[in-house]
């Protein structure tokens, strides 16, 4: 159980690089527009788990020039990043069917909790 939400935010970065490589904030804005505002990655959330998943080899990163001389550092699904949310997909949709299950009327009814 503790693990259903902790799980959450690396499976949205997972499935926002799928769409294809972005830096930090591009990230963040994919998920926020994606689930129309509903949900949204903290940076102090975001850049932990983009180095963690870095060194799992499931993004790699590069410095990239953009406009004004600055740098980003730009994030890429791997192979392995790929193979990792097919999985975590999964995964998700096994624990969110089963949260829908409980917060369900009829869920609670057919299993004679109602």
């Amino acid at each position: 159980m503790d693990a259903l939400l902790p799980s959450v935010p690396a499976l949205l970065v997972l499935k926002v690089l799928e769409q294809g490589p972005a830096h930090g904030y591009e990230i963040v804005r994919r998920v926020e527009r994606t689930s129309e505002g509903v949900l949204a990655l903290k940076e102090g959330t975001l850049y932990p788990l983009l180095y963690k998943m870095e060194h799992e080899g499931l993004v790699s990163a590069a410095w990239t020039d953009v406009a004004g001389g600055r740098q980003v550092r730009i994030y890429t699904l791997t192979g392995l990043g790929r193979r990792h949310l097919v999985e975590e997909e999964e995964i998700w949709t096994i624990r969110s069917g089963g949260v829908n299950r409980v917060l369900s009327t009829e869920g609670a009814a057919t299993n004679g909790l109602a």
